[in-house]
């Protein structure tokens, strides 16, 4: 039986997955728009950034001791999710295609496995395991659209590597809410780490508009930011994190595989895409990992094992 808190950090890994989901479209818009990858970033988290402020500086200030006590944590955490993170994978899908970035994204839950092993020294089960190949499996019938034959005209490049890393860094960021200082309320931490990932990005922003690549907004990319920066920054990655600390890095790890399918059910309708069979499949392979790995074997530890408490 999933008790409450659990069964609520679920549920928000899932509402951020569909918030990430529908903001992959307007990312992809907003690259046809000609808006620099780095600045997408930049304005992205920054609106974020003044979109929190109103609702939580007086927790910050409230906090302010534990910031300046834990700082090297906030601005690692700031750097990996604010700052690392959307900048490798975004340079990643410039020489490599999304089929291979979204294949390279979907082993997440393998990653998280292994730093919960060998960082949290947590026994890998069985099902663990079949659940993250399953979630996998179903991952790549999704991206891959249900024929092995795309299979062949993958040809690995300086690409994968930068997606590889961008989704190391997802594992770690994932791992490193272990330790979030539970003083701290989601956010107000988030607020915090806003900060510190926006004044890491600045020195990269400069110099991609020094190198020519300059932000020229007008009222279709001012757009798309602002979308971006309360869907998927404030709201979806708020949820996702809480729902990490609530359930745990290596739960929380099985639910990214969800975005192929969610994204397809968004093209579905509201692109006027057909439903085709790799998305019901791909789509019950997903659900079915997930519920293999979590739901349907609860360890001795219980469902908050390894959660920073």
């Amino acid at each position: 039986m999933v008790n409450r808190d659990v069964g609520i950090g679920y549920a928000l890994l899932v509402v951020a997955i569909w918030l990430w989901a529908g903001n992959a479209v307007v990312a992809r818009t907003a690259m046809l728009a000609d808006v620099p990858p780095i600045a997408f970033n930049f304005w992205r988290w920054t609106l974020a950034l003044l979109i929190f402020l109103p609702f939580t500086a007086r927790g910050v200030w409230r906090h302010r001791q534990l910031v300046r006590e834990r700082w090297l944590y906030f601005a690692v955490y700031g750097l990996m999710s604010v700052t690392l993170f959307n900048n490798l994978f975004y340079l990643g899908l410039q020489s490599t295609t999304a089929v291979q970035g979204s294949l390279i994204m979907a082993i997440l839950p393998v990653l998280v496995l292994i730093l919960v092993a060998t960082v949290l020294g947590h026994r890998i089960t069985g099902r663990q395991i079949a659940g993250a190949v399953i979630t996998i499996t179903g991952a790549a019938v999704i991206v891959l659209r249900g024929d092995a034959e795309v299979i062949r005209t993958l040809a690995i490049n300086v690409g994968d590597a930068w997606c590889l890393a961008a989704v190391v860094v997802w594992a770690i960021q994932i791992l490193m809410l272990r330790w979030k200082p539970v003083e701290i309320e989601i956010t107000p931490f988030m607020t915090v780490i806003i900060a510190f990932g926006v004044a890491f990005q600045i020195p990269l922003y400069v110099w991609e508009h020094a190198a020519g690549d300059v932000f020229r907004p007008d009222g279709t990319s001012l757009m798309l930011v602002l979308y971006v920066a309360l869907f998927a920054a404030v709201l979806g990655t708020t949820m996702y994190n809480a729902g990490v600390i609530r359930v745990g890095p290596a739960n929380a790890g099985y639910f990214a595989n969800l975005y192929p399918a969610c994204a397809a059910v968004l093209a579905i309708i509201f692109l006027g895409e057909p439903f085709e069979w790799y998305h019901g499949a791909g789509g019950a392979l997903v659900l079915a990992g997930i519920y293999l790995a979590t739901f349907a074997h609860r360890s001795a530890a219980g469902p908050m094992a390894g959660v920073a408490s």
